[in-house]
Formats: C-alpha cells, sequence, structure tokens
C-alpha cells in the first residue's frame, strides 16, 4: 500500500498471487486448517449459483509488478493461514477484554 501511495497519480492496483485458485479451495484450506468438514458447515445448492460465476480465479498483478516492483511473496495457502490467525487472534482479546 505504501508504494501504491508514493505514486504521482492515483491508480487501481491487483494485489493477488498470479496463481489460480477456486472458491471450493479457499474453502476447504480455510477449514482444514480449523480442522473441519467444511461440508459440514457450509450449504450449498446450484439454485444459488449465477450464471456468471467463475469455477477458478486468477489475479493478475502484472501492473503491480511493472510499476510498484511488486512481487507476491506468499502463496493462496500462506495468506488464508494469516487470515485464520488473525480473526483467533482478534476472538481471543475480544473475549479476554469481556
Amino acid at each position: 500500500m505504501w508504494l501504491m501511495l508514493q505514486q504521482n497519480e492515483a491508480d487501481d492496483y491487483v494485489i493477488a498471487t498470479g496463481m489460480p485458485s477456486s472458491l471450493k479451495n479457499f474453502i476447504e484450506t480455510t477449514f482444514n486448517l480449523l480442522d473441519l468438514d467444511w461440508m459440514d458447515h457450509v450449504d450449498t445448492s446450484p439454485n444459488l449459483l449465477r450464471p456468471t460465476d467463475i469455477n477458478i480465479s486468477c489475479g493478475n498483478p502484472t501492473k503491480a509488478s511493472y510499476k510498484l516492483g511488486w512481487k507476491a511473496k506468499s502463496k493462496m495457502k500462506d495468506v488464508v493461514n494469516i487470515m485464520v490467525e488473525s480473526e483467533i487472534n482478534i476472538t481471543k482479546n475480544f473475549n479476554a477484554s469481556r
């Protein structure tokens, strides 16, 4: 973010690993870190899917790399782990302060 703010003109950048992943993979990775079976906690229905939903997603960080010299250092699993650990710490701190 600091590099983005140092630019002469405001612009949009995609900050991503550049590696394809599915929402299902993201969910499975998250629940695996919590030692839970995602199928026990997530309800799915084909009726709720939009026709424009994509099966695989891949953010393209080329512009951030070219203009900012930024490159991802973490893979999707690492980012999920950071997010889960952060949420666990926030919850622990919240409960401790009650």
